[in-house]
Parts: C-alpha cells; structure tokens; sequence
C-alpha cells in the first residue's frame, strides 16, 4: 500500500511539472527566480509595436498604468508607474510579469496575457487562446524595457 501512494505521488508531480512546460510554451519559465525565456527561435520584439500594443484597448495597460505617454489623457494610478520600467526590471523579468503577474504574486489583479483562457465563462471563440500572441509580448517586452 505505501507503494501504491508513493507511485501516485510521484505520478501527480511528474504530471504537474509537464503541465507547467506545457501552460507558457515556447517560454522557459524559471520559478525560482521569477523569470521568462524566450527561446532563440524566437525573434526580437518591435518596441514601436509594443508602443501600439501598449496603448491599444487589447491590452488596456494604461486603465491601471501611468506611462510617459503625454499624448494619452487618461492614464491609471492604480497599478505601478511604467515611467523607468527598463531601469527597474530586465527582459526576462518583465516577460513574466506579462505572461502571467500571478506566478510572482497570486494576488494580482493585472491579466494574465499568456495564459490560455478556460475559465467556465470564457466565450467559444476565446477557449484555448491567449490574450497576446508570442510576437506581441516580445514586442511589448521590448517598449517596456526601452523605458529607463
């Protein structure tokens, strides 16, 4: 019987583990040191394309965010400022706070952009999507951390 637990022990957390690799693929998350990899096969973001993402209604940053945008109006308080973003944190840093704010504090109420959508009221045409593809994090990766 102590060998049955064992086993299925074993199985839940090998289980797990591949689960984990499989929820932020192609990203290397490392979970100790709160950090996103991205893989070489993928490409260099476009920090004027994450400008643009930054701003859009896609990702709404700026109802929480205050950013050095004069031209935006209406900017959040709520959230931290963006203002020095790239001085503060390194790329890899700020990619895991994009793909997914909750691994470095379940708390949060930031969205979790990478995150494949399957909460029990997510539409049919949403399920098993992100909110942001692959190339618009990196590109969003790449504006935030031209902030300094």
């Amino acid at each position: 019987m102590k060998y049955l637990i064992v086993i299925l022990i074993l199985i839940f957390t090998l289980k797990n583990c591949f689960s984990n690799e499989k929820l932020y693929f192609p990203y290397i998350i490392d979970y100790n040191n709160f950090t996103a990899f991205k893989p070489a096969s993928i490409e260099v973001g476009d920090a004027i394309k994450g400008k643009v993402i930054l701003k859009s209604r896609k990702t709404n940053c700026l109802s929480c965010h205050n950013a050095p945008l004069p031209e935006e109006r209406f900017q959040g308080n709520f959230g931290p400022s963006l203002l020095g973003l790239g001085s503060r944190y390194s790329k890899e840093e700020i990619r895991i706070r994009l793909i997914n704010a909750k691994i470095i504090n379940p708390d949060s109420i930031m969205p979790s952009y990478f995150k494949t959508l399957d909460y029990p009221r997510t539409q049919k045409k949403y399920l098993g999507k992100t909110i942001l593809e692959v190339e618009e994090v990196e590109h969003l990766v790449e504006y935030l951390y031209s902030l300094k």
